[in-house]
């Protein structure tokens, strides 16, 4: 998520204060305790809903459905899942009557299957996000006031003035900004000067950011370059991209998951645990379906906001996947919060073969090739497969074909492959920058 924190983010201490308690006090809650409180929340929003924003209002009553029908989880499904085509069609009747009062913020999703959608948040919704990144970066060892690095590009663009600035230095956040539209080795270095001036302890970016960062750096040989923990959010964070980043940063790297519309948010702990935020978003996984080796769920994410008063989305599908465990478990951290196996990102992020395979494992494919430096799988239609190679010195004829062997023992035979080199910059990315190792243009039905 591309948060632009600004100092009158800031300027509710008591709002903060009180949320950082609680959430807090919410992590190591007994479960129970903690599954009913949310629910007392959700059903705070499904009444707000009903009683303030005509949209719910007009289509529950057409279902003669009411918050007070809605006794149980279970019951939640009897109330129908909003899609980012009902966002984008109904976003005027989604807004509360009274959104006014809080200070609506128009906003857009990352547009990573197409065009962007516009809703809006609550003006406290930056607060909520503060104190989301605090409590996640504290199970890290951060400390408010430490200083910190964040890779990213979106602080960058806005500001067309800077936009060719290497690094920023934001002395009252102590953060160091620093800019991935401008990764290279000779950048790397003036990059890597900028770290060293103001030290930071953390850093965060999205995983493909932090892969080419740390491949920039060991392309110039730096190695002095290191951080106490490492945050990946916004993409799908592969044992590959997650490996070399920890070898190169020198430290854990904790992973992350959300969106722009801030319904979700799962957060991995030192552990490895993968904890669903429970009093960030109600949560709800459906639709599972047996994983490609058949010892886990996979499920669609559909999720509603608890604390977005301006425009609150109810069962909302974020239109992305997670592996779910098939028991309960929970997680060596002592944490309470839910825990999930792992991140899968969108139901596009996977290839469909002619035969009506579901391949949600291309992604390993990478980890078995030496001499690429990133590889990216695009389903161009239903029987074309183009693989995309940014080669490595290391890269020959050899690695092509097991390449090919690697991906054909995945797709079978009916399946065309188009491999070919390309460079960095020619990686395909969405409308926010973002890169995913493998992207579908065909339509994923289940």
């Amino acid at each position: 998520m591309a948060v632009d924190f600004r100092i009158r983010d800031f300027s509710h201490p008591l709002a903060i204060y009180r949320l950082k308690r609680r959430f807090d006090r919410n992590q190591w809650m007994p479960r129970a305790s903690l599954e009913a409180d949310q629910w007392i929340r959700l059903k705070s929003i499904l009444e707000r809903c009903f009683q303030k924003v005509p949209y719910y209002r007009r289509l529950w009553e057409t279902l003669d459905l009411t918050p007070t029908d809605i006794v149980t989880p279970e019951d939640l499904k009897r109330l129908p899942i909003l899609s980012r085509e009902d966002l984008s069609d109904s976003i005027g009747d989604l807004m509360a009557t009274d959104a006014r009062r809080f200070g609506p913020i128009a906003d857009t999703t990352s547009g990573t299957t197409g065009t962007p959608t516009r809703f809006y948040l609550a003006r406290s919704s930056n607060v909520l996000e503060f104190v989301y990144y605090w409590r996640h970066w504290g199970w890290a060892g951060y400390r408010l006031g430490d200083r910190f690095a964040e890779l990213g590009a979106y602080y960058f663009l806005k500001r067309t003035s800077i936009i060719d600035r290497t690094a920023l230095w934001q002395p009252v956040l102590q953060r160091l900004m620093l800019n991935s539209t401008r990764l290279s080795r000779s950048r790397a270095k003036e990059m890597a000067v900028a770290i060293r001036l103001r030290r930071p302890l953390f850093l965060k970016g999205t995983a493909s950011a932090l892969y080419f960062f740390a491949l920039s750096l060991q392309d110039a040989g730096i190695d002095d370059i290191g951080f106490t923990a490492i945050f990946s959010t916004g993409e799908v964070l592969t044992p590959a991209l997650r490996s070399r980043i920890s070898e190169v940063f020198h430290g854990p790297v904790l992973d992350s998951y959300g969106h722009m519309e801030r319904t979700v948010a799962i957060s991995e702990c030192p552990d490895g645990g993968y904890h669903v935020n429970s009093d960030y978003g109600w949560v709800e996984f459906t639709d599972p379906q047996p994983s490609d080796n058949g010892t886990s769920l996979r499920a669609r994410i559909v999720a509603t906001s608890l604390h977005n008063m301006a425009m609150p989305l109810v069962r909302y599908d974020t239109g992305d996947d997670i592996e779910l465990f098939t028991e309960t478990r929970p997680c060596s951290c002592g944490r309470t919060f839910p825990l999930i196996k792992a991140l899968h990102g969108r139901r596009e992020d996977a290839i469909v073969t002619p035969d009506g395979s579901f391949i949600t494992a291309m992604y390993v494919v990478p980890e078995l090739i030496v001499g690429a430096r990133f590889i990216q799988f695009i389903q161009e239609s239903a029987d074309m497969l183009a693989v995309h190679v940014v080669p490595a010195s290391g890269w020959t004829d050899t690695e092509q074909s097991l390449l090919e062997e690697r991906v054909r023992s995945l797709v079978g035979k009916g399946m065309a492959l188009r491999i070919h080199m390309i460079g960095e910059k020619d990686l395909v990315r969405d409308i926010s920058g973002k890169i995913r190792t493998v992207i579908s243009k065909t339509r994923v039905s289940r």
